[in-house]
């Protein structure tokens, strides 16, 4: 019997289907393990991924008072921005952010064809331009504009832009913000990317000025922002800061129910649908501040039921401190929305425990056009039931980790943003879901599928059709790979966590967070991070030949595309045991067939590469070979 097994191991091919495999471009050279072209390390940032001494970034604070005039359906906003130059250089100009003007016939999306239907746009209307005291001359390049400073703003100084303008609230489009007229009791006005703001000026590549297509989203300044916010008196306003002024704003009654829901788990209704004012006399001003947030986001309506509670949350003291979660929606949402501060209770809390305590006093989100977009403290969602609602939910709360506190350019790197929150995503909702079913977006990438997409990850999202697969399901699938499969769960956890905390309120590229999870976890992972972030490599592993020998089998490994990654198997013997391996990365360094041989008590019948399905591979059906007695033949 055992020479017959013998003959059968021999003899049977492995399953390998007729199909075509991609040319390998590195050829299986090695050059595959080769260290990637990184930045140089400097005093700014260091070889170990961490902030170096001499890192800075620029600040920029904002002082605004807007008024939204709901008869013209038009904002006018009057701001000083304090411009503090931490850099070690001197400027002539500051580049400013003007994102309205998207809208615009000018702008670059325009002009590509994909106009936002707001026909006849005017855009931003900037009435006065000074800095210190002074007119100055500027450029309007629609969605930029550069502003000459009269005197050079040397390192270390700080200079006062101040700015009046308007524009019309967009009507049409629902790009990252929107006017939603849907409503029996009023419209919904979401306010995002709202107001002129400096573009971030750093020491990778200076002043960055990449225009607001739409693909890509923002890169902005850390800065503390007071924001005075005029409506009708009827409105409940939320925004990216702590409500300052409740007693101006609020009847004592809302004001008591506030206090009671911060301190209780289960939600308070602050304002119902009965309670809710539907004729405006007059105007109110609400006052927010926000401290430290990389942009600043509003709602507003008179159509607003107003729930809200507390959860508590840990700290970096080691203590813990309670914030506030609410929502508002207009009771055409209530059947949907009558859980929504639940799931930020759970979000707030999950990604303050598991990733870097939240460091803001509240976290509302809000029910109008736009169907999914984060700011800091704010998130815009919809939802068509429970669980798509739960699941936006959560996806926007943790972007207020990235990138609102890891402050990581979404123009350049879409994928340390939404790959980022697409990964840690699938944990929140195994969290919250436990045993019940539910639709992880991390599940949604398929290898084989994708596997003509020779775009690599980090692609400027700009230069990307389409985002879905390669800035959110891709990197969110391979850091899961590269946690469960390559570093391990502690080791990972541990890299992951101290890369939050070194760039927690900083601006990390590529290569920072590559070398922070290198230096961390204490592997060589540029094999790594070029096959899957940096290059559009795949991975087709396959068995050609098994062996029986005296003592055990022997397997002949084939590495058919052009990524390496370690090799997982499963051997199966005739008496039913089963013998689980993993062979290290480096066995592909020198050639691309690997062959090694198992010691084993009983002969193999079954032996398969991945058994769990949980790598990349684009032809999984090469990964398994069977003796004709392992299928059930005699």
């Amino acid at each position: 019997m055992r020479v017959l097994l013998s003959i059968l191991l021999c003899v049977s091919s492995f399953a390998c289907s007729k199909k075509t495999t991609p040319t390998p471009s590195f050829l299986h050279t090695g050059a595959v393990f080769l260290d990637l072209p990184l930045p140089t390390p400097n005093s700014i940032r260091s070889g170990s991924g961490m902030p170096g001494e001499a890192y800075w970034q620029q600040q920029a604070d904002h002082d605004i008072n807007v008024r939204l005039d709901v008869a013209t359906n038009v904002l006018i906003a009057s701001e000083l921005i304090t411009y503090h130059n931490n850099s070690p250089d001197t400027l002539s100009y500051i580049w400013l952010q003007l994102e309205q003007n998207v809208h615009r016939a000018d702008s670059i999306r325009s002009r590509e064809g994909r106009s936002t239907g707001e026909e006849s746009y005017e855009g931003i209307r900037i009435s006065k331009l000074q800095v210190d005291g002074e007119s100055v001359a500027w450029h309007d390049y629609a969605t930029t504009a550069k502003v000459l400073l009269q005197q050079p703003l040397h390192s270390g100084d700080t200079c006062v832009i101040q700015v009046d303008w308007s524009f019309p609230m967009p009507v049409t489009s629902g790009l990252r913000m929107g006017y939603d007229d849907a409503y029996a009791d009023g419209p919904v006005w979401e306010l995002a990317q709202w107001f002129p703001t400096p573009c971030v000026y750093d020491d990778v590549y200076g002043w960055n000025t990449l225009p607001y297509i739409g693909r890509g989203e923002f890169y902005s300044n850390f800065g503390d922002y007071t924001v005075s916010i005029t409506v009708p008196s009827n409105h409940v306003v939320f925004a990216s800061g702590a409500l300052t002024n409740a007693s101006s704003v609020l009847s004592q009654t809302e004001q008591a129910r506030l206090e009671t829901a911060l301190h209780s788990d289960a939600t308070v209704t602050i304002r119902s649908q009965d309670e809710r004012v539907h004729t405006a006399e007059g105007e109110q001003t609400w006052r927010f501040t926000g401290k430290q947030v990389r942009t600043f986001a509003w709602a507003t309506s008179a159509s607003f039921i107003w729930e809200a509670a507390g959860v508590e949350v840990p700290t970096l003291g080691n203590k813990t401190k309670r914030v506030l979660c609410q929502v508002g929606y207009p009771k055409e949402a209530s059947a949907v929305w009558d859980e929504a501060v639940e799931y930020l209770q759970h979000s707030v809390k999950y990604y303050s425990e598991t990733l870097y305590p939240y460091p803001w006093p509240q976290m509302s989100m809000t029910r109008g056009k736009e169907g999914g977009m984060e700011y800091p403290m704010l998130a815009f969602c919809r939802g068509s039931s429970h669980q798509s609602l739960f699941n936006v939910t959560d996806h926007e709360v943790s972007h207020n980790w990235f990138p609102m506190i890891v402050n990581t350019d979404e123009r350049r790197h879409a994928w340390m943003d939404e790959g980022f929150t697409t990964f840690v995503n699938h944990y929140s909702l195994e969290d919250f879901y436990g045993t019940r079913a539910h639709k992880p977006d991390v599940s949604k990438y398929i290898a084989s599928k994708f596997m003509h997409d020779l775009k690599a990850i980090n692609t400027p999202p700009d230069l990307l059709k389409s985002r879905g697969h390669l800035s959110y399901r891709k990197p969110g699938y391979g850091l899961r790979f590269l946690r469960e499969e390559i570093i391990g769960k502690e080791r990972f956890d541990e890299a992951w966590k101290e890369y939050i905390r070194l760039w927690a309120f900083k601006s990390p590229r590529p290569a920072d967070f590559y070398r922070s999870m290198e230096n961390a976890s204490g592997m060589d992972l540029q094999w790594f991070f070029r096959g899957f972030f940096e290059e559009s490599l795949q991975l087709d592993q396959a068995i050609e030949k098994v062996t029986q020998t005296k003592d055990g089998v022997e397997v002949t490994f084939r590495n058919l595309g052009d990524w390496v990654c370690p090799v997982n198997l499963t051997i199966t013997c005739t008496d039913g045991s089963e013998h689980n391996y993993t062979l290290p990365v480096s066995v592909w360094a020198w050639s691309s067939r690997h062959i090694q041989t198992f010691d084993l008590q009983s002969p193999a019948v079954h032996v398969e590469i991945d058994r769990k399905k949980a790598y990349p591979d684009i032809f999984p059906a090469n990964n398994t070979w069977k003796t004709e007695l392992g299928n059930g033949k005699k």
